[in-house]
């Protein structure tokens, strides 16, 4: 939602996260070209200014630390009180997360809704921030670099801090929450947990899938490649503070020129950050790289389509790095490379997955 916003009021023309969080839809109206009119221009740009502020709202909720008192029940003016923010304010913050069916109301006490009670952990609520922060961050980032003359095409270049780990906490959300479905691939948890077991996470940034993989599989290793050096010092910090360091390797190193053989049983790649100069080069690599029967997971952003999301999806995949290849351009790639299933895991979310297996020996003619 955000990305279409300032897409609209920085390009002229038109979450990985907010529609988690609960945001209703952003419509745009309903007609050909050719019949739109002004007030039409004029309800996006209402839209755009709605999404913004519900958006900055809600990232205050929680950087404030509002979110995590909602585990209880408390007045407003109690919770103004221990926040040391004026109470009009803690009032209005309560009055937009109601909007959106987050808190309830009983006796002249606030609690945060059953939907909303996870967030209200210090994990829940560090994912909630996360959420609001990569795309407020990213898209006032396109913004700025619009506005200056320095808009560029060359992929994830972010040296900020609060990006690479917003984007970090956001991926270990996301794979703790895809855990479960690993299953479904044949033959890849009795993998995961056998002694020896490999993982190669590809553009690792501050490391995120590794510890959150590595933690639930307590057997697995993993060699994670970050060539950018700030995301791969950030990934070093979170190994160690894990108390990961002698089960995950951080690699300075890019995938398209690794050379191992037959070492991992389970891959992971963005790669919507790897330009189309390497992108073949760097699933032949992977697919050498995977244990005959190993699975590979790839993230796919950009999809087909006229519709504000695939647009937007299509333009933060261009701004990563990533052109705008879609689903079936990867999906030709993965076959190309020899993989064999290459299918595509159920759900509609805007980041979808593929899942391709190097087959195993037995199973080639």
């Amino acid at each position: 939602m955000l990305w279409r916003a300032y897409a609209l009021l920085s390009h002229g023309g038109d979450r990985f996260g907010l529609g988690s969080v609960g945001l209703g839809s952003w419509r745009i109206p309903v007609g050909a070209p050719a019949s739109r009119k002004a007030d039409d221009v004029l309800k996006v740009l209402e839209a755009a200014d709605t999404a913004i502020w519900s958006a900055s709202a809600l990232s205050a909720c929680a950087e404030s630390g509002l979110l995590m008192r909602l585990r209880q029940p408390a007045t407003g003016a109690e919770l103004a009180q221990v926040l040391s923010l004026p109470p009009a304010l803690v009032q209005t913050l309560l009055d937009t997360l109601a909007a959106f069916g987050f808190v309830t109301w009983e006796g002249g006490r606030v609690q945060a809704s059953p939907a909303l009670m996870p967030f209200t952990s210090p994990e829940g609520a560090e994912t909630f921030k996360a959420a609001l922060r990569a795309p407020l961050l990213q898209s006032e980032d396109f913004r700025r670099r619009l506005k200056t003359g320095t808009m560029s095409l060359d992929g994830w270049s972010h040296t900020d801090d609060a990006i690479i780990e917003a984007q970090g906490t956001l991926t270990r959300h996301w794979t703790t929450r895809a855990l479960p479905k690993l299953k479904f691939l044949p033959g890849l948890v009795p993998r995961l947990e056998a002694p020896g077991a490999a993982l190669l996470d590809v553009g690792a940034g501050a490391a995120g899938l590794s510890i959150a993989l590595c933690r639930h599989f307590p057997r697995l290793s993993a060699v994670a490649l970050e060539p950018a050096p700030h995301p791969a010092e950030l990934g070093e910090v979170h190994v160690r503070q894990a108390e990961l360091a002698n089960r995950i390797a951080i690699r300075r190193e890019r995938v398209e020129e690794m050379q191992e053989d037959s070492a991992f049983d389970l891959a992971f790649l963005p790669q919507m950050f790897l330009p189309d100069a390497v992108i073949e080069e760097a699933v032949r690599r992977v697919f050498h790289a995977l244990r005959p029967g190993g699975w590979l997971l790839v993230a796919v952003l950009s999809q087909q389509g006229s519709g504000p999301v695939s647009v937007v999806n299509r333009l933060k995949n261009l701004l990563w790095g990533g052109n705008t290849r879609d689903m079936a351009q990867i999906k030709r790639l993965l076959e190309a490379a020899g993989f064999d299933p290459v299918i595509r895991a159920p759900g509609r979310q805007s980041l979808r997955m593929i899942c391709a297996r190097r087959p195993n020996l037995r199973d080639l003619p």
